[in-house]
């Protein structure tokens, strides 16, 4: 029989927390004990607790939540990829932004500025849509906030 490590402290609770590290070409955006993380893949949306098998995903553009003890934190996240391990879980992402530092106004704006590009050929077509993914996403968070 093979003995996995316990789920549960001393005092029989689950033992609840795990590393989280945000990640984005030019800076860390978190970096702490989360309890619970929310995130989107390009297969659909992905939640992770403690204890959670090893995973590599690529992350699509939408809402992040990290819960950490005490609170919630929300971000717009870019795109990129999740890695769990051993060591917690690691989003890569190519643009995080917390959601109360988005204004809803400049989402609509951004949003109708990528409805109104003019696709010419497959390559405008991917930006395009990806622009739109992100505003769409970037509205819809600044809405909640």
């Amino acid at each position: 029989m093979m003995l996995l490590a316990p789920l549960f402290k001393q005092d029989n609770t689950v033992a609840d927390i795990f590393p989280c590290k945000i990640v984005t070409p030019t800076e860390e955006c978190f970096d702490g004990q989360a309890t619970y993380v929310s995130f989107p893949s390009w297969d659909g949306q992905y939640g992770m607790m403690k204890g959670l098998a090893p995973l590599l995903s690529r992350l699509a553009p939408g809402t992040l939540r990290i819960d950490t003890e005490g609170e919630s934190r929300s971000y717009l996240i870019e795109g990129g990829f999740a890695h769990v391990d051993s060591e917690g879980l690691s989003l890569v992402t190519e643009g995080a932004i917390l959601a109360e530092e988005l204004n809803l106004e400049e989402a609509k704006a951004e949003l109708a500025e990528a409805n109104a590009r003019v696709i010419s050929d497959v390559k405008d077509r991917v930006a395009v849509e990806r622009a739109q993914k992100i505003a769409t996403a970037k509205v819809a968070l600044a809405s909640k906030s």
